[in-house]
């Protein structure tokens, strides 16, 4: 159980009900399979796979897709192999927790911005009191921390990742 607004919730919990009031409120497609453990969120560029199997596993997997230039990049946020049971794991499961949930809340605001760099696909979103730069190269996937959107925003053709 983990500390949540002054009560405790189960991991997961808070998340689901996020995805619910998405479901509810954008204009997103939105299935949910697995028993309301596999979430799959649609935009007019982007598609979005939350898991949320509380006591095993939380992840986000996000491809924005660059329809001009045919590529396309990914994010991903997840528990990894950290056993989530467990008690000592609640403050990382937390974590975890809220940025997905604040990843998904400034998609749906618009904070999230997709451009280029030296012809590499790039995210660029706010996260966590700083903001976060994804960079898609031919096989890895890079990110960095920058406590400013000037420097994160290195490259050009910066748009909001559309809805």
């Amino acid at each position: 159980m983990i500390a949540w607004g002054g009560g405790f919730m189960a991991a997961g919990a808070a998340l689901l009900d996020f995805l619910r009031e998405l479901q509810a409120t954008t204009t997103w497609t939105v299935e949910v399979t697995d028993g309301s453990r596999q979430w799959q969120l649609n935009g007019a560029t982007w598609q979005a796979t939350v898991n949320v199997d509380p006591g095993n596993w939380l992840g986000l997997e996000f491809e924005s897709a660059d329809p001009v230039r045919d590529r396309s990049v990914i994010y991903e946020i997840d528990s990894d192999l950290y056993d989530i049971s467990r008690e000592d794991q609640q403050e990382f499961v937390t974590e975890i927790e809220r940025d997905i949930i604040e990843f998904l809340d400034n998609l749906r605001k618009g904070l999230v911005l997709r451009g280029n760099y030296r012809s590499k696909p790039v995210l660029v979103f706010p996260l966590d009191g700083s903001f976060v730069r994804v960079v898609q190269g031919l096989f890895v996937t890079t990110s960095s921390v920058h406590a400013d959107l000037a420097s994160a925003r290195v490259g050009g053709g910066y748009v909001p990742v559309e809805s």
